[in-house]
């Protein structure tokens, strides 16, 4: 349950605030969590199975890579295009089956069904087969149409597959359960059920080999008359070759990443340095590298410039490549004379101690483009010497693990471009200049800085008062302007300039004067925004918003709306139609695809998973994580939990650049993140392919597809009433949040297979008791719903993993809920008190008698304490985030012990029934080593932090919140500063301590947030020498005693937020002074 505490602190941002308001909270943030084991997918039958598929027509024999023609590897391609997504799922539903008892117990059970093992293995290793052979046409399935439709029956088939063996599970576990007498009062056939599913399963086997013989009817006979056709896969792919080198007009926004790369580029240090250029594919690399590596022949003696993209033959091929460019770079004589030699027949050796020659001898720039195995560089690093002339390797890659090869001194991650910078380049494109016209825009900038410096020296002394007012005035407004608040701005300074200029008496002024109105003039009439007529400049903004400073994007549609009529319905289409537009480029298609293609096989659905969410929309780490193991996308490696591998795909997906963290939690974590839009573009139209059918609005909801698979639909606001089209009877996920869900009992009743029910601050008030049908249900998400009550039959859902129901009107949980023993995350609390006034403002659920039958419980958040409490939490020892309300001091020593256990505990909340009620910590003595976060809300027995848990646990702690504490005349900074050193945030609300708190010097050296709410004794804060040498934020808020600045604030250099709200009266002025 999210407060409204302060948030931390942004990166780059530095804010005062000071108001005498302020609303005092201390709700924490939900904490970062992890998981246990669950059963294993067995689909290692893939690693051992030989391909017997028989011959087929080849990838292209090369791909033109610059100079070079460097062959494809299949086993490559392959790897990047595992089309196995559907087929692993039902794969894995069949290891299930295959690898338990479920088999031969119906076998035995009915004799009609003995042959059902048997068929279900035909159709795994059908399905394993047809699985290989999409791994083996590697990127052929990007050209091929034919093979498209081929592979599209497949997974339709292995969606069948996967619904079948989802069916079985579901009846089998039924029945087993069921005893004979309440099967027969039930009036269940399983003997018709089992059988039905057998003959479906027939059914697919029949169809599985009719699309096998599609194949061979058709793939085979058109590939080879039209041999050609599928060789041009590679036009999928960008076609690298020697960069292109743009002129400084065409270069907006990477001005300061161009100069540090020269920097470094220059440096006087002599050994040899590696540096690395990193960020998502468009976003500018290889144009960033290859200008500055452009401007630096005068520095090196030998510059080189290899692309390696992920189509490279072998790092022996590369290495040949890089000679030959030695070779090429050299006279002609001695080139004439090594060609000779034939490079392709040289022994490898032969051809590193060329290279180590060449390299050793002279000092040389070698640029290493578009990187992604870091495997490459190492094997070819031993050919670069280290001759201390100051020689340098710059590596461009999308991929943080490569980029690291470089030292981090040598980092460069480049963003997206802001707004103002994405206008430019959008306008440069759409209205690019003419030999007539000034060549570089730039240069306005530069003139104007050059005019605010002439108004302030002898030049302008002597001039006409009007051109003074008019070179002190463009002066001022470039300075002051804002192209993302007003682009119009521009056209007015234009203007602003002709008029002047066109009106101005020159017969006193000198003729550099003269020259000088004329340029301000000129070059502001040709500034590319200027340049937009003024009803276009609202949709220039909207279309470079969009683009989401990509430059390949920007530059993608700006030269094509240079090309199409400058007319508002023109432009409007083209906005509207972008992410189509945007796909007619190959070379934007292609790289962006790249990125998709060379993913994992188990990260590709959580990639595409991403898009389901909308536009910008931030994204908690915790949530998806939990979504994507209920979806089954997580299989477990190891000893690891399936939560900390979904994590680890989570931070693959970030270093990947196919995701961008917004904020870090206080602990460094990444909190949440989103996906950028054009990269989302992308995973929507995969997306329609694999029919995760992303809808947005009603009406293209009714009209989908009966068979789509997951769904989502955000912010829906206007409904039809016809909720009898609102079936999908083969659906497994529905997110409707913020959403007015009145079709939602006929969803439920007619989708059985459903895995995801997500109606976060959904206008929902109940759920139908048909929910209890949902065997297959996986994930229920209701937060800040109108629910008050679940029903009953959530006792069936067997299968349940996660059970969100924060901010909602639940006050109990249904008892039945103790028999979903495969619970791993129950978030349930509600407002008592929506304004926060009251000290129990929020509100635990009743723990349920039998709770401790769920031992794979990992969260359980936020229930209220009981005398039996902590013997339910005895067997409870899987348990990472334990949050505690409504604790009495006769709980409190057995709930310490008991907590004190878990081994595996990360987070703890503890909140006091009341705030006078004093809490006694003395048997809070964690084993857990994990236990990095702790919040306290109460009043503590002993008014002192002197506790076993500060004691012998405080350096374990990173996140610490205190609420309601009466400490009599101890200064818990001071306290804290020894026993918690370690911290990086820590909150004190409501505490009575000492008039005057000190921050003692040289302490606190992790701390980046403190917050300071409602100490109303604090007169005076004191902030040692060489304290707080990180901190980013401080949030003192009503301290109404506390009436000058706090000492030594100003030696905070890495303070970027400052609250200062409801103080003394008095110190305002002592700020100001």
């Amino acid at each position: 349950m999210a407060g409204t505490t302060p948030p931390p602190p942004r990166r780059h941002q530095k804010e005062v605030i000071v108001s005498p308001d302020f609303i005092s909270h201390d709700w924490p943030k939900t904490p970062c969590r992890k998981g246990r084991p669950v059963h294993e997918a067995c689909v290692a039958v893939l690693r051992s199975t030989s391909d017997f598929l028989g011959p087929f027509p080849p990838p292209a024999s090369a791909l033109d890579v610059g100079r070079a023609s460097y062959s494809v590897r299949p086993r490559d391609l392959a790897s990047r295009l595992r089309m196995a997504e559907a087929a692993l799922l039902a794969l894995s539903k069949i290891g299930f089956y295959l690898a338990g008892e479920a088999a031969t117990f119906v076998a035995t059970k009915f004799s009609n069904l003995t042959e059902l093992p048997n068929i279900v293995q035909r159709v795994r290793r059908q399905l394993l087969m047809m699985n290989l052979f999409i791994r083996k046409t590697g990127a052929l399935y990007l050209s091929d149409e034919l093979l498209k439709g081929w592979i599209s029956e497949v997974r339709m088939l292995a969606y069948r597959v996967e619904d079948v063996m989802d069916n079985f599970s579901y009846h089998y576990l039924r029945y087993k359960n069921d005893q004979f007498l309440k099967r027969l009062s039930k009036g269940i056939n399983y003997t018709a059920i089992f059988s039905g599913i057998s003959d479906e399963l027939i059914q697919i086997e029949k169809e599985i080999v009719h699309v096998s013989m599609l194949k061979d009817q058709w793939l085979r006979p058109v590939h080879e008359l039209l041999p050609t056709q599928i060789h041009n896969s590679e036009l999928q792919f960008p076609q690298y070759s020697v960069p292109q080198f743009m002129k400084d007009e065409d270069l907006v926004g990477i001005e300061k990443n161009s100069e540090q790369l020269t920097k470094w580029l220059r440096s006087d240090t002599q050994d040899l340095k590696v540096v690395s250029v990193c960020g998502m594919g468009g976003i500018g690399k290889t144009t960033l590298i290859a200008n500055v590596y452009e401007k630096q022949r005068d520095n090196f003696k030998v510059l080189l410039w290899l692309t390696i993209s992920q189509t490279y033959k072998s790092v022996e091929a590369l290495l040949r490549k890089l000679l030959e460019m030695t070779r090429a770079d050299s006279d002609s004589m001695e080139m004439g004379k090594r060609k000779s030699e034939g490079i392709d027949s040289m022994d490898i050796l032969k051809v590193k101690t060329e290279l180590r020659a060449v390299f050793g001898a002279k000092k040389y720039l070698v640029v290493l483009d578009d990187i992604w195995n870091p495997q490459v560089y190492e094997s070819m690093r031993d050919v670069f010497e280290d001759s201390k002339n100051g020689s340098c390797i710059v590596i461009t890659t999308r991929k943080e693990d490569v980029a690291a090869l470089a030292s981090k001194h040598y980092q460069l991650k480049l963003s997206p471009l802001g707004l103002k910078d994405a206008l430019c380049l959008l306008c440069t494109k759409a209205f690019p200049y003419n030999d007539s016209e000034s060549e570089d825009p730039s240069k306005v900038m530069e003139l104007a800085t050059d005019t605010a410096n002439k108004c302030n020296g002898s030049s302008l002394v002597n001039c006409p008062a009007e051109l003074r007012e008019l070179a002190t005035g463009v002066a001022k407004k470039f300075v002051a302007l804002l192209l993302e608040q007003c682009p119009a701005e521009l056209q007015e300074l234009a203007t602003y300039a002709i008029r002047k200029c066109e009106g101005l008496s020159m017969a006193k002024g000198s003729s550099e004067l003269l020259e000088l109105a004329n340029d301000i003039a000129k070059k502001s009439v040709v500034l590319p925004v200027a340049k937009c007529p003024l009803e276009m400049q609202v949709l220039a903004v909207n279309i470079a918003k969009k683009c989401a400073g990509l430059p390949l994007a920007i530059v993608s549609i700006g030269s094509l709306l240079s090309t199409r009529k400058l007319i508002l319905p023109v432009w409007k289409q083209i906005y509207d139609q972008l992410p189509s537009e945007l796909e007619k480029y190959a070379q934007v298609r292609g790289i962006l695809s790249l990125s998709y293609y060379d993913l994992p096989g188990e990260l590709r659905n959580c990639f595409l998973y991403c898009s389901m969410f909308p536009e910008d929309y931030p994204l908690p780490r915790e949530k998806l994580v939990r979504l994507w193991i209920a979806e089954g996308f997580v299989v477990k490696k190891g000893n690891s939990t399936l939560e900390e591998v979904a994590e680890g795909y989570l931070m693959e997906l970030i270093h990947r650049n196919m995701l961008q963290v917004v904020d870090n939690d206080e602990l460094g974590g990444v909190s949440t993140f989103r996906m950028h839009d054009i990269l989302r573009e992308l995973a929507l139209r995969i997306s329609k392919v694999e029919m995760f059918g992303i809808v947005n609005d009603f009406g293209a909801v009714i009209q989908m597809d009966r068979d789509v698979r997951q769904t989502s639909a955000f912010r829906w606001r206007k409904m039809k009433n016809d909720a009898s089209k609102m079936k999908f009877p083969r659906l497994r996920t529905l997110m409707a949040s913020e959403t007015i869900v009145m079709s939602i009992p006929s969803i439920l009743s007619e989708s059985k297979y459903l895995t995801v029910l997500e109606l976060q601050d959904s206008e929902v008030t109940t759920l139908p008791a048909s929910i209890g049908h949902l065997f297959n249900l996986r994930y229920i998400g209701l937060r800040n719903t109108g629910i008050s009550v679940l029903p009953e039959s959530i006792e069936n859902l067997i299968n349940l993993q996660t059970l969100d129901v924060k901010s909602t009107n639940i006050r109990n949980l249904p008892h039945g809920i103790v028999k979903l023993t495969k619970l791993r995350h129950i978030l349930a609390d509600r407002y008592a008190d929506v304004k926060q006034s009251e000290f129990r403002y929020f509100v635990g659920v009743e723990a349920p008698i039998g709770l401790s039958n769920l031992e794979e419980l990992q969260t359980l958040e936020t229930v209220q304490s009981s005398i039996y409490l902590a013997e339910q939490l005895e067997n409870m020892m899987q348990l990472r985030s334990v949050w505690i309300e409504n604790i009495t001091t006769a709980h409190c020593s057995k709930i310490c012990k008991v907590l004190s256990m878990m081994p595996l505990l990360d987070s703890l909340l503890l909140s006091a029934s009341n705030v006078n009620e004093p809490l006694s910590f003395e048997d809070l003595k964690p084993t857990s080593t994990k236990l990095h976060r702790l919040i306290v809300r109460g009043c503590w027995a002993g008014r002192t932090l002197k506790c076993p848990m500060f004691e012998h646990h405080g350096e374990n702690l990173k996140y610490l919140a205190l609420s309601g504490c009466h400490l009599g005349g101890e200064d818990p900074l001071v306290f804290l500063a020894s026993h918690a050193p370690h911290l990086s945030y820590l909150r004190l609300n409501n505490i009575n301590s000492k008039h005057e708190l000190v921050v003692p010097a040289d302490s606190f050296t992790h701390l980046k947030t403190l917050v300071l709410m409602g100490l109303h004794d604090v007169s005076f804060l004191d902030i040692g020498h060489g304290s707080l040498p990180v901190i980013e934020g401080i949030y003192i808020t009503s301290l109404p005693k506390l009436a000058t600045v706090p000492q030594g604030i100003e030696n905070c250099h890495c303070l970027k937020k400052l609250w200062l709200l409801g103080l003394h009266e008095d110190f305002k002025g002592s700020m100001e002074q």
